[in-house]
């Protein structure tokens, strides 16, 4: 045991240590004012910091840590907060929307995101003044962000806290034929039916279209604002992106070719296991049949959601034997049933990790979804926004939760998805088996970080992984040249044979006339 000990200790050495002439400067900037996208984006930060690069990120939510002396943070939140209520986030997202009224409010708010990070004082002194070795900078649909490597001339690697959308692994040269792929938003992934395929195939067209005509003309006229107008067009400097981490895997999305610059994340903000603070832990532990454990994540909040659905919810607890702790944003809850503790903050991954938690009712986010199956319990899913639809349809698959539509379910539906949770053995079984098939990997996803982002400073980028597929034209990717050439030989082979016809018959009525 203690033989393992020491070899695990010179493995973390190795890991986070860096002899100081190898050290690099890396700037990050991580837009999205939602605590699971930061919650993704603060280890690549402290990890990096602590293998003994300089780092300064632009978040707007800051580790605050004064031991990472390497680490310097700008605070954006009071901005970009503003800027996510204003927008409505989590109600523009809502599944109940077509997504192509999404996108355009995704691109909206970012637009916001970019002059306020951009036009920050104490930013623009970094970036007019300074030099660094990488950028890496959070991707979700807008691409503004990527300028900054022309403008310092240095490699960029975008980054994810949930998958690409589909003008991502376009940018990075993934295949990405709307047959198989769709939308994160649109959830149609495999084997899709002919409308899945017709919806998807028209909704492939109008963002290639959106992006190319609107959306990326504004963001490069933004980032010339900030950055200059010597700028190569932004749609050509996303083609030079040296890598993309995606918190992506072969169970919540569909397996698909990727280049070698695309580099799957996962469980990259999961803690060790802490003890409760006591006055939840005696809540949780003073419960006979079990705690559920219910919250909406950081996006969407129990007190926005509608009062039908709220309503429904405390009618389904009420009628259950189990303890409900319920993370709500408010001091009261009118109407709460004798059963259910509120709290405005809760820490889920320590609540999920107690033996006494029987199922987690959950809107499914990404972040929500790896710390249930690292915590090995059973989910009851009940989407509201995003990717959240997608991730519970493809869970319910796989046998480890109940999906439930917010939008038809009734009380006795949602009461009798919990129990069936929470009593039958299968489910836990089943998540046991997702957490060793997910977390069997070479690397966790912070050495991957580690790796790829000191590959991309040792090479200065990584133009000789680039994909032929990020420059050739669309009609020869899809060899309508090819095709085009083809058709036209048979049509002129067919004319000539016609012609041929025409003249051996012109020729044989000739000949039938002379004799």
């Amino acid at each position: 045991m203690q033989y393992k000990s020491f070899i695990f200790l010179l493995l973390s050495i190795e890991l986070y240590v860096l002899p100081g002439n190898n050290a690099a400067r890396i700037l990050c900037i991580f837009q999205m004012p939602a605590v699971s996208h930061q919650a993704t984006f603060k280890p690549i930060s402290r990890a990096l910091s602590l293998r003994g690069h300089e780092v300064i990120a632009v978040t707007p939510h800051p580790i605050n840590d004064p031991t990472l002396v390497n680490l310097t943070e700008i605070d954006t939140s009071r901005a970009t907060y503003e800027i996510i209520l204003r927008h409505g986030f989590e109600f523009f997202m809502s599944k109940e929307l077509p997504v192509q009224s999404k996108i355009p409010k995704i691109f909206a708010m970012y637009y916001e995101f970019a002059h306020v990070i951009l036009g920050n004082e104490q930013f623009k002194k970094i970036y007019q003044e300074q030099h660094f070795d990488l950028i890496i900078s959070q991707i979700y649909i807008s691409p503004i962000m990527f300028a900054l490597s022309a403008k310092l001339n240095t490699p960029i690697i975008g980054v994810s806290s949930m998958g690409g959308w589909s003008g991502t692994h376009v940018a990075a040269g993934n295949p990405n034929p709307p047959a198989l792929y769709s939308e994160m938003f649109l959830h149609y992934n495999g084997d899709l039916t002919f409308y899945e395929r017709l919806k998807s195939t028209l909704y492939f067209l109008w963002s290639r279209f959106y992006i190319y005509f609107i959306a990326m003309p504004k963001c490069d006229a933004i980032a010339r604002k900030f950055l200059g107008p010597d700028l190569p067009y932004l749609a050509d400097i996303e083609r030079n992106v040296s890598a993309y981490f995606l918190n992506i895997n072969p169970i919540l999305y569909t397996p698909r070719p990727m280049v070698p610059t695309v580099v799957p994340l996962s469980f990259m903000h999961i803690q060790p296991k802490k003890d409760l603070p006591e006055d939840i832990k005696q809540e949780v532990e003073s419960s006979k049949n079990g705690v559920i454990y219910f919250s909406l994540g950081s996006n969407v909040k129990s007190i926005n959601i509608p009062q039908r659905v709220r309503n429904l919810l405390m009618e389904a607890f009420s009628e259950l034997p189990y303890k409900i702790l319920w993370k709500f944003e408010n001091e009261e809850l009118p109407g709460k049933p004798a059963n259910v503790i509120i709290r405005k903050w809760l820490p889920q991954q320590d609540v999920l990790a107690h033996s006494n938690v029987k199922v987690f009712v959950s809107q499914c986010g990404l972040q929500s979804t790896e710390e249930a199956i690292d915590r090995e319990i059973p989910m009851v899913g009940i989407p509201f926004i995003a990717d959240q639809e997608m991730n519970g349809i493809r869970l319910a698959k796989w046998g480890v939760l109940k999906y439930i539509d917010y939008l038809n379910t009734t009380k006795e539906e949602l009461k009798n998805a919990i129990i069936e949770v929470a009593e039958n053995p299968i489910y836990r079984e089943n998540m046991k088996k997702l957490k060793k098939l997910m977390q069997d990997e070479p690397m966790t996803g912070i050495e991957k970080v580690i790796w790829w982002a000191e590959y991309t400073i040792r090479h200065k980028g990584t133009r000789h992984l680039r994909s032929p597929t990020v420059d050739i034209e669309w009609y020869k990717y899809f060899l309508l040249d090819v095709f085009g050439i083809l058709i036209l030989g048979v049509i002129c082979l067919g004319m000539l044979v016609r012609m041929l016809i025409k003249c051996y018959i012109k020729d044989k009525k000739g000949k039938v006339k002379k004799s």
